[in-house]
């Protein structure tokens, strides 16, 4: 491409300006964080972010919707992959949510942290995908509590506690630690299974990451 000097060819694309906006949300939170820091990371003016998006509320909203979207079909696969067996179907989620938030922990803490501080009007549009989400959760657990695979007597609870468990192993993670993503979604999805009293482990094809024994 010749650079001709124009306004277009100068422009950074908007993923550059999001990569900084997560990076300060991140590192200093929503409302530590202004325009002007996000511009100046990205190295770029002002006026540049504003060409893209109309307020630093907008740029929250879209990284929010964009990594939950993401989340919620790197499950819902996961899980479609694994048939109907609702202990293999939660296995798959809880592995496939660990694997989804350690993937990037920056992305996963600003989603998780930061959905206080949507608008009204954008929190009314965020939640029903954050509750999309956990039905998938709540849908492996009642159904494996329907047919007597699962013993908790709070299954709802049970598959929340799971979600939450599940996501914040990114506030810990680090990459090079002694245990890979890999390694700890593994022990995860058993972690998953015992908390909703699974009578067994998912009957699938497995890597082996040491013996953990359900009953």
């Amino acid at each position: 491409m010749t650079n001709n000097g124009s306004q277009s060819s100068a422009r950074p694309g908007k993923q550059a300006i999001i990569a900084a906006a997560l990076k300060c949300f991140h590192e200093r939170g929503y409302e530590g964080s202004s325009i002007r820091d996000v511009a100046q990371v990205a190295g770029v003016t002002g006026a540049a972010v504003y060409h893209y998006y109309g307020s630093k509320q907008d740029l929250l909203m879209e990284i929010l919707e964009d990594f939950l979207a993401k989340s919620i079909q790197a499950t819902k696969d996961a899980v479609s992959r694994v048939g109907s067996d609702p202990v293999a179907r939660l296995f798959a989620a809880a592995q496939s949510h660990v694997l989804w938030n350690t993937s990037d922990v920056a992305a996963s803490f600003v989603v998780n942290s930061e959905i206080r501080s949507l608008s009204p009007e954008n929190r009314a549009k965020h939640i029903p995908k954050r509750d999309e989400l956990q039905r998938i959760f709540d849908d492996a657990v009642e159904d494996g509590c329907r047919e007597g695979l699962f013993l908790t007597p709070w299954p709802l609870e049970a598959s929340r506690a799971v979600t939450v468990m599940c996501t914040f192993v990114a506030r810990w993670y680090r990459e090079g630690g002694p245990l890979s993503a890999e390694e700890i979604s593994w022990r995860y999805g058993h972690m998953a299974l015992s908390l909703v009293r699974s009578t067994r482990g998912p009957q699938m094809d497995l890597p082996t990451y040491g013996e953990i024994p359900i009953p």
